[in-house]
């Protein structure tokens, strides 16, 4: 019981722990009109607080379900976070920024829709290496397994082109290393084999990248803001000050002269936030509460593996990787360690649709380390009258 409980625990109490605190940094933004973190305070807190609760809901839900349904229902899950992202490009739906459309309006949700495209990819992977090993006694299941992984990577590498497309490069990159994350963690193919094609692709995805403009412009006042205080330079400046002034207790929710620098405080450089006004205490407690999840997801992928159950432990793989990537990445920019790349935190950020997203993948993993006899394999074949089942038969049979 205690070790159910344990990797549970570690995923529900930091995700809640740093909803509270993104939604503390929405609704202590100033009086003035602005974006998420810097202005109209009520406004975006009760947009940020519906993304809370819709999370919450759905995690919960997602945990009732458990893996083998939702495994079965993998494809539509896909189809409509793909449709979802193709909705940028819907006009008043979609919203253009810097250049890029990644954000729709739903009424009271809004956000990026790519991280839900993410997680799909980690359940519909799951469910492609989902079922038998491939011994001789099951090639035609093999084969069905091999046909599922092959529609699934096709799946996948749409969602890639997709994102790239909009452009967001750095939401694409993520997904790939979900997928791969994904594909590996089921073992069915040699990670040898994998690295390679993983590298190749990313290097394209950085290559295209790179021709786009406006990447080229953040690069460029990453590596030289002093000569572009008026561009993308000006930001990055202003991370450094937020990064400098940031002092052991802090200087007090909203009050944080980054707010008044940056251009989505709440949204891209949240940790920022935290670092300038909650201090080093504030900073920390983000930083352990990230330590945790990772851990969560780490006891979720054992517990998977214990009782050989494929599809669980490729699913924790994945939806582990789509969480703790962007948490990483937005570390890195808001410390000054990578350039500019307009990628939120799970949970932390003003992004109501990343936030339902994370519930329902956090409430996922929860349910893969809950769970003793989850098994995403399909029934052992029906026996002749009379035949007495081997144990290892029952017992396939009690967990079903």
């Amino acid at each position: 019981m205690v070790r159910r409980a344990l990797p549970v625990l570690l995923l529900v109490a930091p995700a809640l722990g740093l909803g509270g605190i993104g939604l503390a940094l929405v609704a202590a933004a100033p009086a003035h009109a602005g974006a998420a973190g810097f202005g109209a305070a009520q406004h975006f807190a009760r947009r940020a607080a519906i993304g809370l609760l819709l999370g919450i809901g759905l995690g919960a839900a997602a945990a009732q379900l458990g893996t083998r349904r939702l495994l079965a229902a993998a494809p539509q899950v896909f189809a409509l976070a793909l449709l979802a992202t193709v909705a940028v490009w819907v006009p008043r739906v979609g919203v253009l920024a810097a250049g890029a459309r990644r954000w729709i309006h739903l009424g009271p949700i809004g956000g990026s829709p790519s991280p839900m495209l993410a997680g799909a990819v980690a359940l519909w992977l799951a469910a492609g290496e989902s079922g038998p090993g491939d011994a001789p006694a099951a090639r035609s299941r093999a084969t069905r397994v091999t046909r599922r992984r092959a529609v699934a990577l096709a799946g996948a590498l749409t969602a890639v082109l997709i994102m790239a497309l909009e452009p967001d490069f750095s939401a694409a990159a993520t997904t790939l290393v979900v997928a791969f994350a994904t594909v590996a963690a089921a073992g069915r193919v040699r990670a040898r084999r994998l690295i390679p094609v993983a590298a190749i692709m990313l290097a394209l995805l950085a290559g295209g990248a790179l021709r786009s403009s406006y990447v080229d412009k953040r690069i460029r006042g990453f590596l030289a803001p002093e000569s572009d205080r008026r561009g993308k330079g000006f930001e990055v400046l202003a991370l450094a000050h937020a990064n400098a002034t940031a002092g052991a207790g802090g200087v007090g929710l909203g009050r944080g002269r980054a707010r008044r620098r940056l251009s989505s405080p709440a949204s891209d450089y949240a940790f920022a936030l935290v670092g300038e006004e909650l201090g080093r205490p504030g900073a920390f407690a983000v930083l352990a509460g990230w330590v945790a999840i990772a851990a969560g997801v780490g006891l979720a992928g054992r517990a998977a593996a214990r009782r050989d159950d494929v599809g669980g432990r490729a699913l924790a793989a994945g939806l582990g990787t789509a969480l703790l990537v962007p948490a990483t990445l937005h570390i890195a920019v808001c410390r000054g360690w990578l350039p500019i790349i307009g990628v939120t935190m799970p949970l932390l950020s003003y992004d109501p649709a990343l936030t339902v997203a994370s519930g329902a993948e956090l409430g996922l993993l929860a349910g893969i380390a809950a769970s003793g006899t989850l098994k995403a394999f399909p029934r052992p074949p029906a026996m002749e009258v009379g035949q007495t089942p081997a144990p290892s038969t029952r017992i396939a049979e009690r967990s079903a």
